[in-house]
């Protein structure tokens, strides 16, 4: 599904513009590295230098998963968490690093999102709200006590 069509309780693109990229390594282990996002048009894309492991990975097995970054400890920062698949993808959005150069520099990738959870912590009433959504399933929601 494209970032246009992820229900709006999960799509936050505030918590985008860079963010960890896990991919699968050929032996199946996992591979997390820092990587610019970008909604554009709709479409959430990436881009990754065209000689990288994760360029290899994603060529490989297009499955993935985007993490929005938390900074500090305990800050009470939001979770983001999306299960994509990676398409090679042609888009240039303004600001992206990969912008104007040439395709043997980069490669960029769309990605389709499979699943999609979002994590919001209420740090002084010790609660969190965890909101999952699933083609499958639909938008569900849970609010439990924390830690």
């Amino acid at each position: 599904m494209s970032w246009s069509k992820l229900p709006r309780e999960v799509a936050r693109a505030d918590l985008l513009g860079f963010g960890y990229l896990g991919t699968l390594r050929r032996d199946g282990r996992p591979r997390l590295g820092p990587v610019e996002t970008h909604v554009w048009e709709g479409r959430l894309l990436i881009g990754v230098m065209t000689r990288s492991l994760r360029a290899r990975d994603l060529d490989r097995d297009p499955r993935c998963t985007l993490h929005s970054v938390v900074a500090e400890l305990d800050s009470g920062e939001p979770e983001l968490k999306l299960y994509c698949t990676a398409v090679a993808a042609e888009l240039e959005p303004p600001g992206a690093w990969w912008k104007g150069r040439p395709a043997c520099d980069a490669r960029v990738y769309e990605l389709g999102i499979d699943e999609a959870s979002l994590v919001e912590w209420d740090l002084a009433g010790a609660k969190m709200t965890v909101t999952n959504w699933s083609p499958a399933r639909g938008l569900r929601t849970a609010r439990r006590p924390y830690p």
